[in-house]
């Protein structure tokens, strides 16, 4: 699009369309002036909430880069018309001074408003940019969708994380590996503490497999504790599951999401800080942080070491279970290292008292949570 020789004036901002000298866009350039401040500063808000309210650093990540590319195509845009602020008339908006939405309920209610305003603004861009700049209609329509994009990872992860919140034992059940009967082991457990179990039956036949599923289905419902099931989502699908745990040769979340709904609680193992940055942008609702030490249950893995503890909660803000022999004897350690939640197996279901070892692992952990809740009010 040419240069503008048209010259604004003041008094051009209240009736564009009437004034013979006012250039034929300059309705359309304030229209694109209101919406990208709207579409910027929606998606600052959204950064914002997410970035310091939800210390989701990945997925804040994700909307300040689509912010930038927003600010960057108003940028390109005004390099060939001139700016669009030229265009404001505040004084002038008839619909200035009308009553908001009131105040948000919560900071989920906020985020969700923002994403709406940020979605809505982000059309009212594109249909004009379609009219008035054409040639940059795909880049207007590739931030709408990375809109709705980010939009679903976001809502979904934060409805999600309730059900995750107050868990800190996750227990492994493999039916080789128990004292006792495997279905008495874990309603020991839960009972003892362990609010999430995990079926991890990796050659069970399928008919003994959803068999046994669905007895632990019926076992974990009646004490409030997730079942989750290790790699098979068919199975987690036909039990009722609360969901599945993936490795990082497995079926990508998102993919399992589709086969389990948008409720379903989706855990993925990482081994190294760049698996757990990249496991908030993948569906993800927890991570697996580990093997912390070397196990049985995972010979063919070398132990990452206590430090990756730390490492793991710096890089993504997903609630991480510490994994890979962590029991009485260990758990001090991980503790110490950083760890508010651990996943276990033989520390628990290959003891003679599966209830009473689940317990001693919870009350040191939820110690450990009084203590952080306690350090975070005082600072």
């Amino acid at each position: 699009m040419g240069s503008l020789v048209w010259k604004w004036r003041r008094d051009d901002a209240v009736a564009m369309t009437s004034d013979p000298h006012t250039p034929p866009d300059a309705g359309q350039f304030r229209i694109l002036d209101a919406a990208f401040n709207r579409l910027l500063e929606a998606l600052r808000v959204i950064e914002d909430q997410l970035r310091f309210g939800h210390c989701r650093q990945q997925i804040a990540a994700c909307w300040q880069q689509l912010r930038r590319d927003a600010g960057a195509l108003r940028s390109l845009l005004e390099a060939d018309a001139g700016e669009f602020s030229r265009y404001r008339d505040v004084e002038g908006d008839p619909l200035r001074g009308l009553p908001g939405s009131g105040p948000h309920r919560d900071s989920g209610q906020l985020l969700s408003a923002n994403i709406g305003r940020a979605r809505e603004a982000a059309r009212s861009v594109e249909e004009t940019i379609r009219s008035t700049f054409p040639a940059s209609t795909s880049e207007a329509e590739s931030l709408r969708y990375r809109i709705y994009q980010l939009e679903s990872i976001t809502i979904g992860t934060l409805q999600r994380s309730p059900a995750l919140e107050d868990r800190l034992l996750y227990l492994l059940v493999t039916e080789e590996l128990c004292h006792g009967n495997i279905l008495e082991t874990t309603a020991a457990a839960i009972d003892g503490g362990a609010s999430i179990v995990q079926l991890r039956e990796k050659t069970m036949e399928d008919e003994k497999l959803l068999a046994l599923a669905r007895q632990l289905r019926q076992i974990t419902a009646d004490r409030n504790a997730l079942l989750i099931i290790n790699d098979r989502v068919d199975i987690a699908c036909l039990c009722q599951a609360d969901g599945v745990h993936l490795g990082q040769q497995d079926l990508a979340p998102h993919d399992a999401r589709r086969m389990l709904g948008p409720d379903a609680i989706i855990g993925l193992s990482t081994h190294g800080s760049e698996q757990a940055r990249n496991a908030e942008m993948s569906g993800a609702d927890y991570i697996g942080v580990g093997p912390i030490f070397l196990t049985d249950t995972k010979r063919h893995r070398e132990a990452v070491g206590t430090e990756y503890i730390q490492q793991s909660r710096e890089a993504c803000g997903l609630p991480g279970f510490a994994i890979g022999h962590v029991d009485d004897e260990t758990i001090d350690e991980v503790i110490e290292a950083g760890a508010t939640r651990i996943a276990v197996c033989t520390g628990i279901i290959a003891r003679p008292d599966p209830q009473l070892a689940a317990r001693q692992l919870h009350d040191k952990l939820l110690r450990c949570r009084i203590r952080e809740v306690a350090d975070e009010s005082s600072g």
